[in-house]
């Protein structure tokens, strides 16, 4: 009969119940401020036992009486950054690899799908990376130097505050730490753990990738630095929705930590002057437009229905 017939076509006039909208879960927004915090944490804890050492030794060098202590704490840096500082670096690093790694695996990889290099990795992912590091760094360059212009006095103490880290002179600081252990732990946390939480909360992707690249830029803890790392953040967390990897984001922050460390310097010994540096910037955003155009037209691309 007919009226036990399943299959057959609903009236044109009877309309499906539309889904409702998924309810925003804000423990989970909450939930991910936690690995931001959690790594300042390891950064400021592995940090003061060689601070003590080096101020320790920095009341010794005076004889007991340091004196003025504006004075007294720029010596301790400077015998920080010089003796203290890679192992510093070095253990927060390994320390913070080992967390965020165990936290990251056991809260999103383990029990899903093996990674599959070929998912992920191909003609234009690769092509819209490169242009995304290609991009960021012409056009953060190009901010700089108009920041330069317009703010000197804070892109002075910017300057002061980079070489008083110990991230300039130190090699094995710039090489293991800020181009590769440095960019792994960052990602491991920011885009690994905050992301995902971010997405479990049922936040739209657009508010997931904004929140993620704000933490992201605010977690360096300075205005010049946090206002480029938030928009590397925003790239990073577009890359992530897109290709729902890590891995991908990984590569990306260490191939722009390395051209921002060395491909800069290599552009400084070409001494170009400040209008080149703007035209460059100019540029490198319709680069940036291009990855994005790559990006949306990938297959391997994630393309929401």
């Amino acid at each position: 009969m007919a009226e036990n017939n399943v299959n057959q076509v609903q009236p044109a006039n009877v309309q499906v119940p539309a889904e409702e909208p998924k309810r925003v879960r804000v423990g989970y927004i909450f939930l991910s401020l936690v690995p931001v915090a959690v790594l300042l944490a390891i950064q400021t804890v592995t940090q003061i036992p060689f601070m003590a050492i080096a101020m320790a030794e920095t009341v010794s060098e005076a004889g007991g009486n340091p004196g003025d202590v504006l004075d007294t704490m720029m010596r301790m840096s400077e015998v920080f950054n010089a003796k203290y500082a890679v192992w510093a670096y070095m253990l927060y690093g390994v320390i913070a690899l080992i967390v965020f790694g165990s936290w990251y695996i056991k809260s999103f990889v383990k029990g899903k799908p093996r990674f599959k290099f070929s998912s992920v990795f191909g003609f234009k992912s690769v092509l819209a990376t490169v242009g995304i590091v290609i991009g960021l760094t012409f056009t953060i360059d190009a901010g700089m130097t108009l920041a330069s212009w317009l703010v000197p006095d804070v892109m002075d103490s910017y300057k002061q505050l980079i070489e008083a880290s110990g991230l300039v002179d130190n090699v094995l600081i710039t090489v293991i730490y800020g181009i590769l252990m440095g960019p792994v732990l960052e990602e491991l946390a920011l885009r690994g753990l905050t992301f995902g939480y971010l997405e479990k909360s049922n936040i739209k992707p657009f508010f997931v990738i904004l929140i993620s690249g704000i933490l992201f830029g605010a977690m360096h803890m300075n205005l010049v630095q946090g206002i480029y790392a938030s928009f590397l953040g925003f790239f990073l967390g577009y890359l992530r929705y897109k290709y729902r990897s890590i891995s991908i984001t990984i590569i990306c922050h260490i191939l722009f930590n390395l051209m921002g460390t060395y491909g800069s310097e290599a552009l400084s010994l070409l001494n170009l002057k400040e209008g080149a540096v703007l035209i460059l910037g100019g540029i490198s955003l319709f680069i940036l437009a291009f990855a994005i155009v790559l990006i949306n037209g990938d297959a391997k691309a994630y393309h929401a229905e």
